[in-house]
């Protein structure tokens, strides 16, 4: 049997993480002395909800190796062969940990794959991955279908409010003064170095129209879900959907919680989009 195995950087909570026979590596984030691991004592929710009222701006750390070490054993006593999809390597060390994991086995059982992204990006990898798995593919076919995948992969997220940007030491508290009284939201593209920002639009309405004029200009392949990302603005998420039906965007659709990892930065009401180029 081949084994799927990710991290919570794809934003599967754990029990659609369940329901896909996925295993979900947990990073973890910590709020001063409080440390946490992602999506098992803290869910992408509760993660925002602790952002906005924690004194401590919070850090986040990759899964180790042994915690590799373990599932590989597990599935490979079992006579299972793996395909691991994590969280971009320029972002986290999360993958250069599994590799680490893998090079302690003799075996070419274990295939480890460098997403080049997260969010929702890297969910459509793990959704595609397990559609092919269930058609019976070997690990190596998973493996190659995948990385023949990635470049078509496309991730853009418009940012609520610039403070958590400005925590972060992404941008100066003068840029974040000015961004918040003239309604500004940063859009950033999610890339394998993190977010690149691209643009920057006013108002909550154009948020979502910048959106929807970057799906007509790069059109999604409908063979393939599209992943609306909100960061604990479901409702909100909920509208852009319809939005999105209006504009005769016809994907399936699956809606996630943005995870701690990008969500330190971005903080709270963000709104993006994650699908596969046509």
């Amino acid at each position: 049997m081949v084994r799927i195995i990710t991290d919570t950087t794809s934003d599967l909570t754990m029990d659609r993480g369940k329901e896909l026979d996925v295993d979900s590596m947990c990073l973890r984030v910590r709020f001063g002395d409080e440390d946490y691991v992602c999506g098992k004592e803290l869910s992408n929710e509760q993660f925002y909800e602790k952002l906005e009222s924690s004194p401590h701006h919070p850090a986040t750390s990759a899964v180790n190796p042994i915690e590799f070490t373990e599932v590989y054993k597990k599935y490979l006593d079992a006579g299972d062969e793996i395909v691991g999809i994590m969280f971009s390597s320029k972002m986290s060390a999360t993958y250069q940990n599994a590799v680490i994991a893998a090079d302690e086995f003799d075996t070419d059982k274990i295939h480890i794959i460098d997403s080049e992204i997260g969010l929702t990006g890297e969910a459509l990898l793990v959704e595609h991955a397990v559609k092919l798995r269930d058609e019976g593919k070997s690990a190596q076919e998973i493996e190659d279908a995948i990385r023949e995948l990635i470049p078509r992969i496309r991730v853009y997220l418009v940012v609520d409010t610039m403070e958590y940007l400005k925590r972060g030491g992404r941008i100066s508290s003068g840029k974040a003064f000015v961004g918040s009284l003239l309604h500004v939201h940063p859009v950033m593209r999610i890339v394998a170095d993190g977010a690149l920002p691209i643009g920057k639009v006013k108002g909550k309405k154009s948020c979502n129209a910048w959106l929807v004029d970057k799906l007509k200009e790069e059109p999604a392949d409908t063979d393939y879900p599209l992943v609306i990302g909100h960061s604990n603005a479901l409702e909100r998420a909920n509208e852009f959907e319809q939005q999105l039906r209006d504009a005769g965007i016809t994907n399936e659709f699956k809606t996630n919680c943005i995870g701690p990892i990008i969500g330190t930065q971005a903080g709270p009401k963000c709104l993006g989009i994650g699908y596969v180029l046509k």
